[in-house]
């Protein structure tokens, strides 16, 4: 046994011609500098900017600092900022107008996007709902209605107007659209607070809950990237953009509980496509009352007709009557 091992040390040591030596252990294949690694650009931003006409301080380090974190963010949040773009191509246009009609500064646009991310079904685990996320107090004092039939602060016309009356009442009432933006995230009572026991009238310089600290860096960075989506990477084909929904308003009086697939009927649509136009309708059917619905274009007449012709007596039952008429 002594003889096999002294035979196997002999092996590992016995020299090697210097043109074979292999190295031990053996070193790792390198590649040719370069190959194989995955270059990422690096995305600066801009060294001016306003913020609804307001220059922002970008000259003091700390305010850089909250933007550079946001901004970053969003600039390699691919997902959720593509879809951004796929969904604002939808819906500002018609926020646009609407700050238009209120004399207010086109920047608001971007609340709805970093409130919602543009969906008119989003939910908060606080209990705020909606494309503008109003919480119920506050939906309340602008004339939403929110019950256990209907939510208006899921329809995007309805709860836009709201948003912007509470935004200029806030500027109002605050003197500036930063605080005016930092009181739409936290509440118009919490900024006066903390305003009296600091001192403080400049929200860059404002101690305030870390959501609402960070709340107008993060509209700032949608601002920047959506403004010039090409600059940072975001190349969308035009055709893979959200068109606007085509629809109309038309006004019904329903008299007694109505279903939703009745109501999908009238205008020649089914039970998930009515609902979709009209997510305030919160579950299958509604009481007796006078709506405003979206149908789809060209169907509002024949809605409305159809609609009284299913609740007169003698057609009530509970469903719907028949195919709707041409």
């Amino acid at each position: 046994m002594s003889l096999f091992v002294l035979i196997i040390m002999a092996l590992l040591w016995w020299p090697v011609d210097s043109g074979s030596k292999v190295p031990w252990p053996p070193a790792a294949p390198v590649s040719p500098a370069g190959e194989g690694t995955v270059q990422l650009p690096y995305y600066r931003m801009p060294a001016r900017l306003a913020l609804c006409g307001e220059q922002v301080p970008l000259e003091d380090q700390a305010v850089r600092e909250a933007l550079d974190r946001e901004f970053t963010i969003v600039v390699w949040s691919r997902a959720q900022t593509t879809m951004w773009l796929k969904r604002a191509h939808r819906y500002f246009p018609y926020i646009t107008k609407k700050l238009k009609d209120h004399h207010l500064p086109q920047d608001l646009k971007y609340v709805a996007v970093i409130e919602s991310d543009l969906r008119d079904r989003a939910f908060s685990r606080a209990g705020a709902a909606g494309p503008w996320q109003f919480m119920a107090p506050t939906a309340l004092r602008f004339q939403l209605k929110a019950n256990d039939q209907i939510d208006e602060r899921l329809d995007f016309g309805a709860a836009t107007d709201a948003a912007l009356r509470y935004l200029k009442a806030l500027r109002q009432q605050l003197g500036n659209w930063p605080l005016a933006l930092a009181a739409y995230n936290c509440g118009e009572g919490r900024v006066l607070k903390e305003m009296a026991a600091q001192g403080v009238s400049d929200y860059y310089r404002l101690a305030l809950p870390e959501e609402t600290e960070r709340y107008v860096f993060r509209l700032l960075a949608a601002k920047v990237v959506l403004e010039n989506p090409k600059a940072y990477g975001f190349e969308i084909p035009a055709e893979e953009l959200y068109e606007p929904l085509e629809y109309e308003v038309a006004q019904a009086t329903l008299t007694g509980e109505t279903p939703v697939r009745t109501l999908a009927w009238a205008c020649g649509s089914y039970y998930k496509a009515f609902k979709t136009l009209n997510p305030w309708i919160k579950g299958a059917g509604l009481p007796p009352g006078t709506y405003r619905f979206k149908v789809p274009k060209g169907t509002g007449p024949r809605f409305v007709e159809n609609l009284t012709v299913s609740q007169t007596p003698e057609k009530s039952g509970g469903g719907p009557p028949g195919p709707p008429s041409p």
